[in-house]
């Protein structure tokens, strides 16, 4: 398939096909995903396979737990909160997840803010956290290893509402922390195109 065939093509999946992913399919499309660009070439990212149906179902009850305390607290109306809900936890519905993980990284230009006494909130503003653009770029790597080889994804932050508490559960520790958990399978529905914008409306050149 041509890259622009592949770019154009590729999908968000959201229901999938019981079959099985091949571990070798798996560290296939891994093997692609660490090509990425990265920061200072740090390469802060691991990947948790997850394909235990029991595993990957009480990753869901985490999230839902998780949300429906958050709703109690804030007045969400379980009506309201449905939705949330299997959005959040619609990666139950694969037979593999992919969780991926990163370590914050610091740069001289970030030890310079902070001896400038920049907090680091402050610091995560001005340098866009590179880490999570590190990993933006391994799971773009990732989505299109998948697509090529027949598999749907999704790229889901919506779970990291429980981010804790599914890390005690998969056993990732500091100073690694969970950025996203991406659902592959084969399709059961592929969805249509949901349009892009041209490239004309979304760029400016300045000469």
């Amino acid at each position: 398939m041509e890259f622009s065939e592949l770019v154009q093509e590729r999908r968000s999946v959201r229901v999938f096909k019981q079959e099985p992913v091949p571990q070798e399919e798996i560290l296939e499309m891994i093997s692609k995903a660490v090509f990425a660009a990265n920061a200072r070439n740090r390469q802060m990212w691991h990947f948790y396979v997850v394909n235990n149906k029991d595993k990957i179902a009480k990753m869901a009850e985490i999230v839902t737990t998780r949300l429906e305390e958050l709703a109690a607290k804030t007045g969400v109306s379980p009506q309201e909160l449905k939705p949330v809900i299997n959005a959040a936890t619609l990666f139950d519905k694969a037979p593999a997840v992919i969780v991926v993980s990163t370590r914050l990284s610091r740069s001289k230009a970030d030890w310079m803010l902070k001896e400038n006494g920049y907090s680091e909130l402050e610091i995560d503003n001005l340098r866009c956290r590179p880490d999570l653009q590190s990993i933006g770029a391994a799971i773009q790597n990732l989505l299109m290893a998948a697509w090529e080889k027949g598999y749907g994804t999704c790229w889901m932050t919506g779970p990291c509402v429980a981010r804790p508490e599914l890390e005690s559960f998969l056993g990732i520790t500091e100073p690694d922390s969970i950025a996203a958990l991406i659902p592959i399978g084969r399709p059961e529905i592929v969805p249509a195109s949901r349009g892009r914008k041209e490239a004309k409306e979304v760029t400016t050149f300045i000469d």
